[in-house]
């Protein structure tokens, strides 16, 4: 590896450096980011190949020159500016864009963003008041933080009208509309098509398994409560994952590895994937849970020599959900809302006597992304990079 001859040190006492395929900036707290010029021609803010108004990126990435180099470089303090070897537009970039977003550091494993949880989060939910989420965005937005680390939180005093759950999504994203129902009304039905609308137990499990993407956000609102049992479970998946990989680290790789089928449907509806229960993400986190043991369907999608080792891995996974030390067990209360995250959260409840006395819930669904994208902006951090 030659390096080029220039170097220039600005008022703010950076020096850069140009090598073959890199340039390296030195910085005033002493330490030292290398930027490829391929991605320095990328992410180029000149008004040839970006447009400020919006934001994004105008040049064609594939069109980089794969042995692109830089013929010279210069600096006025507040802006370095780059000409490259195959003729085209200098690039131009704000020095300290350039230290926010280096690339070149030690790549230590991301922690996760998840605060796992048992059932003594029973004692600590966090919880919320739903007048000052619906009035202030900066309230809002911090119960959304909240909500992408715990995976379930409360929020009090919600008004017990009819689709008040419907406004609720359409003040912060918006409902995620499925095959069934745009409002749920989660109360026993004369004419039920799955158990949610009976006085049964409900057993733990997520929903919507049989969507390709299931949504992963679930807001769920008490109207009335006042029948004997039909309190609700939950138990936070990640923690379970987290066991299951120190516990029996195989089974997880199965319930990772092989898909099932997954099905859910009605008279006028039909949902159907195949997916493996557990999906990771890269750091080896749970990204999305599928569990729902009444929507699964005949064995066909694992190898023959693997189906008596998959039931094994299904009773371990099963074994951790349901263990008494991972399950919350909450009674809602009219004005209650609670928001769940359905990629993470299994949920279900214990059986209760109608005969006296109503519960009814109502439920839509949204998606994480479009809330997490409410929470940036009335953080301040929409678009900003």
């Amino acid at each position: 590896m030659g390096k080029h001859d220039s170097s220039i040190v600005s008022e703010n006492a950076i020096s850069a450096k140009a090598y073959d395929d890199f340039l390296a900036l030195n910085w005033q707290d002493g330490s030292v980011s290398r930027f490829h010029y391929q991605w320095l021609r990328d992410n180029c803010r000149s008004m040839e190949r970006f447009d400020v108004a919006t934001q994004e990126r105008k040049a064609l990435t594939e069109s980089i020159p794969s042995d692109l180099r830089a013929t010279a470089i210069d600096s006025d303090g507040d802006e370095l500016r780059i000409s490259w070897s195959d003729g085209t537009a200098d690039s131009q970039f704000d020095p300290a864009w350039l230290k926010r977003n280096a690339y070149d550091a030690d790549q230590s494993p991301k922690t996760t963003c998840q605060r796992h949880w048992g059932a003594e989060y029973a004692n600590a939910l966090e919880s919320f008041t739903y007048k000052e989420v619906m009035s202030d965005d900066v309230a809002a937005g911090a119960m959304i933080q909240a909500f992408e680390l715990w995976g379930l939180i409360r929020l009090t005093g919600a008004p017990t009208t009819d689709r008040e759950v419907e406004r609720f999504a359409d003040r912060l994203a918006y409902v995620r509309e499925i095959a069934f129902d745009r409002v749920a009304n989660i109360r026993v039905s004369v004419d039920p098509y799955t158990l949610g609308f009976t006085n049964a137990s409900l057993p733990l499990h997520t929903d919507c398994s049989g969507y390709s993407w299931p949504p992963n956000v679930m807001a769920f609102h008490c109207l009335q409560n006042d029948v004997a049992g039909g309190a609700s479970q939950y138990v936070d998946g990640a923690q379970v994952i987290a066991q299951l990989r120190q516990t029996d680290p195989e089974a997880l790789r199965i319930m990772t590895e092989y898909a099932v089928e997954f099905r859910l449907w009605s008279q006028n509806a039909d949902t159907l994937s195949q997916y493996p229960p557990v999906i990771l993400d890269e750091q080896g986190n749970l990204a999305v849970l599928r569990y729902a043991n009444w929507t699964v369907q005949p064995l066909q999608t694992v190898p023959f020599d693997v189906v008596p080792r998959w039931y094994d891995a299904w009773r371990a996974l099963a074994a951790r959900i349901n263990a008494p030390e991972n399950r919350l067990s909450y009674r809602c209360a009219p004005g209650e809302i609670l928001l769940i995250n359905n990629h993470r959260v299994l949920h279900g409840r214990d059986a209760f006597d109608d005969c006296e006395g109503i519960r009814h819930f109502q439920q839509v669904y949204m998606e994480l992304d479009d809330l997490s994208g409410f929470r940036r902006i009335a953080q301040g951090k929409g678009g900003v990079k």
